[in-house]
């Protein structure tokens, strides 16, 4: 019988992404796990606008998928098509598509234990640098940064009917457009 050298073993394990059914994400990651698959959901703070009220809740940060950390020649991958909550593992012919190296592992870094997003983690932000705004009636929209002050508050430029709008909100409620 023949031995993997480590490096062999290392290039085999990986990170392979999967397409979940529309708003499915945490079944999908519930049933992932009970297969003892090691699988990795990011998720972020994002407004949610609901009986005329706004809060917070925590969203994907990428809906629709998740990733999954596996060694497809000595695993079951095909039984991920079949989890609940899943559409379809992303595959390349009919093998599974690796996710580049280094991905996943960076957000891995830039969340915590729950997997959510840390905001000290978001990268700092520059004058005049487009932003996303994550919380409140403009969320989803972006804008320039204006301002940054020193109790971590940030003033915006949103671009609104026509003319720039002045807003400030959080830092923790803003973030960097890629």
């Amino acid at each position: 019988m023949v031995q993997a050298t480590d490096q062999e073993v290392s290039t085999r394990w990986g990170w392979y992404c999967v397409q979940t059914l529309a708003s499915k994400e945490s079944l999908a990651l519930l049933h992932l796990q009970r297969q003892n698959f090691e699988v990795f959901l990011p998720r972020l703070t994002r407004a949610r606008r609901h009986a005329r009220r706004y809060d917070t809740v925590l969203a994907p940060l990428f809906p629709g998928y998740l990733f999954v950390r596996m060694d497809p020649q000595r695993q079951r991958w095909r039984s991920i098509n079949g989890t609940f909550g899943v559409a379809r593992l992303l595959l390349a012919g009919d093998w599974p598509l690796q996710v580049p190296p280094g991905v996943v592992e960076a957000l891995l870094e830039a969340c915590d234990a729950s997997g959510q997003l840390r905001s000290d983690q978001r990268e700092t932000l520059q004058l005049d640098e487009e932003v996303r705004i994550l919380i409140g009636p403009f969320a989803d929209r972006v804008a320039r940064v204006a301002r940054l002050d020193a109790k971590g508050r940030v003033d915006l430029l949103l671009e609104l009917l026509g003319r720039s709008v002045s807003l400030t909100l959080p830092r923790s409620a803003v973030l960097k457009t890629a």
